[in-house]
């Protein structure tokens, strides 16, 4: 049995609908509210935080991304 091959709850395919792709993607390392076509992201474990297949989902669906810091915590802004 391979790493690919184990069972659990790893065996769900990840969902097609964007937000929930990166709800599924973040877990419990972020914090996701769709807000005006777009979306805010907090982050709340940076060292454990799946950053660049975040951007990459964004970026290639056509987002304008920006990382902002308020106060001490990180966001993620993507816009269309």
């Amino acid at each position: 049995m391979t790493q690919w091959d184990t069972p659990g709850d790893d065996d769900v395919p990840p969902p097609l609908d964007l937000a929930e792709r990166l709800v599924y993607l973040i877990g419990d390392r972020g914090v996701m509210k769709e807000q005006m076509g777009g979306f805010k992201i907090k982050v709340v474990h940076p060292r454990g935080f799946p950053w660049p297949e975040v951007f990459k989902i964004l970026v290639f669906r056509g987002f304008r991304v920006y990382v902002t810091l308020h106060k001490t915590d990180l966001y993620i802004e993507a816009l269309l």
